[in-house]
């Protein structure tokens, strides 16, 4: 089964093997790496070639995991978003991290809103979709506004931070965005 999500001016893949070398190279990045990484510093080379073996890898034990988010014009890697749901994880979350080169573009969030109706079409009784925010990430935070979700006050702690859960209701958020 081949997934292919394609919105105004992206297409959303599953990550694979040849999206190693961009994600690691997002992920270096300390404007990245500031929300995403444990201590808020990049991480060497081989720790990010082990987290995005983990990404693809999630793929195989769930089923489902970040999608690869293309320029559709260019053909470019340019972040990934999607659900992810590894263990210990409070719920589904639909996350995401655009390469800082790509920032202000609102790739994030059109791809969230792709990724959420194909999250939402694949689990029917999923009653909410999650995403976890540093409380200091405001950019993320934004996305999530324009994603239709709301800090619910609930927290997660992960790696030593306490993160804000921010949701979205499947119904009221399928009358805004499903398709």
């Amino acid at each position: 089964m081949t997934i292919r999500i394609e919105t105004e001016r992206l297409v959303l893949r599953p990550m694979e093997p040849a999206d190693v070398e961009p994600h690691i190279a997002m992920m270096r990045n300390p404007a990245t790496a500031r929300y995403l990484a444990p201590g808020g510093e990049p991480r060497d080379r081989a720790d990010e070639w082990r987290a995005a073996a983990s990404y693809l890898g999630h793929w195989q034990i769930r089923g489902f995991g970040f999608f690869s988010v293309l320029e559709k014009e260019t053909g470019d890697w340019v972040g990934r978003v999607g659900p992810w749901m590894p263990d210990g994880w409070p719920a589904l979350e639909c996350g995401w991290s655009i390469d800082a080169s790509r920032w202000g573009k609102g790739y994030a969030p059109e791809a969230a809103i792709g990724a959420v109706n194909w999250i939402f079409e694949r689990f029917p009784d999923l009653d909410r979709i999650i995403s976890v925010i540093d409380p200091e990430n405001t950019n993320s935070q934004a996305v999530a506004k324009k994603i239709g979700e709301t800090k619910t006050g609930e927290i997660f702690e992960f790696w030593g931070y306490k993160l804000d859960i921010w949701a979205a209701d499947r119904e009221p958020w399928l009358q805004q965005f499903g398709r």
